[in-house]
């Protein structure tokens, strides 16, 4: 059932990352889907299943994007396991836990990606200063919002085993 669901929310998620959310972003920078159905199935199913469905949606954004192999894989990867490690900390069932643990991760995987970026020197729009208030601030804001819409719904899944049958959402 993990690999239905995920699999649905991937396509869902490419979909809306290419085409609404693009269109709808400001100033060139959108929200991204991905990452927050990464962090959220990290929370729920832990630092595991979160790096391999990190790993999954980072690589399918890769090939279907066109950024180099395993760039977003690595960074997403990432994502998923620092949630699934801080999920045993924070209250599940409490929105506002998973959605102030987004913001700490989508601006860590900013950065991390910007250090990507100037390490295999891709062309890149904004000078460091103006990335950070420009971008990686206004991307917190969207995942911080989107994650208190995204979550719940999952977490009502999970709390009846429907994701993850071998976790519990009380533990």
């Amino acid at each position: 059932m993990v690999v239905l669901i995920t699999a649905l929310l991937f396509v869902l998620g490419i979909a809306l990352q290419g085409s609404v959310l693009a269109l709808a972003g400001t100033a060139g920078v959108h929200p991204d889907f991905l990452l927050i159905v990464t962090v959220s199935l990290g929370i729920l199913g832990g630092p595991k299943n979160g790096a391999i469905i990190g790993a999954c949606a980072g690589l399918l954004q890769d090939i279907l994007f066109g950024s180099p192999l395993g760039f977003f894989a690595a960074v997403k990867m990432l994502a998923g396991a620092l949630a699934g490690m801080f999920a045993d900390d924070i209250y599940k069932d409490m929105t506002a836990a998973p959605m102030t643990l987004i913001a700490f991760i989508s601006a860590f995987t900013d950065l991390f990606t910007y250090l990507l970026i100037k390490l295999f020197a891709l062309p890149l729009p904004y000078a460091f200063s103006a990335y950070l208030q420009e971008y990686v601030a206004v991307r917190i804001a969207y995942h911080f919002f989107l994650t208190g819409v995204i979550y719940p719904p999952l977490f009502r899944v999970q709390r009846r085993h429907a994701l993850f049958p071998e976790k519990s959402v009380e533990e």
